[in-house]
């Protein structure tokens, strides 16, 4: 009985720390690191700050694990894309699609709380991992497209597959920010990241000349 109440007690501990992270994402997300106090958070989860803080020392504890969790769901989710698709152009479509569904707010307003609220030590960590969960399965993809033919050797273009993955995912995000894009409804939202999906891919493949 004993056990079971203990499994109990850390189950609801664990769902309130994934509920704060959750609630404070859509936050830091909308108005950005600064304008969000602990306050804030906390009566938006329905709890007390005493209660918030139970669960997270500071403001900056809480954005640095939803920032964490942001790299680990977008890590988990792009080898998902590369296990499952076995084409690049079917792997880069699936790709900008996943991020013009998932990333509108996210990356923009990350980057600028990144650059002008966190120090280095931060910086440097959270740069370790979009490196880990944003570029490298970009990067084994371009590596096994290059391997298998299905795009040029890099060389003889003068890059190189790391240069590609920046270039990729630079593209993807200049699609991303779009505030008309927030306003559409589920259906208009996914219309509108095929055709930027499409968009991308027929760029980056074919280019745009006649």
């Amino acid at each position: 009985m004993l056990s079971k109440r203990s499994n109990e007690h850390d189950c609801s501990i664990q769902e309130t720390k994934q509920m704060i992270i959750h609630t404070a994402q859509k936050l830091f997300m909308t108005y950005g690191y600064r304008s969000v106090s602990t306050r804030q958070i906390a009566e938006t989860c329905g709890v007390t700050q005493p209660a918030l803080y139970h669960h997270f020392q500071n403001k900056k504890t809480i954005y640095i694990e939803v920032v964490k969790s942001i790299m680990q769901r977008t890590k988990a989710d792009l080898y998902h894309i590369k296990n499952h698709y076995s084409t690049f152009k079917d792997r880069l479509y699936q790709i900008a699609y996943y991020m013009l569904m998932n990333h509108q707010e996210d990356l923009t307003q990350m980057f600028h709380d990144l650059q002008h609220e966190m120090d280095e030590d931060t910086q440097i960590l959270i740069r370790e991992w979009w490196l880990d969960s944003y570029l490298n399965p970009v990067v084994f993809i371009i590596e096994e497209a290059v391997h298998k033919e299905q795009i040029r050797d890099l060389t003889a273009i003068g890059s190189n597959i790391m240069e590609i993955a920046l270039f990729i995912l630079d593209l993807m995000k200049s699609f991303l920010q779009s505030p008309a894009h927030r306003q559409l409804n589920d259906s208009k939202r996914r219309e509108e990241a095929e055709r930027k999906a499409k968009l991308i891919v027929t760029i980056f493949l074919e280019g745009i000349s006649g």
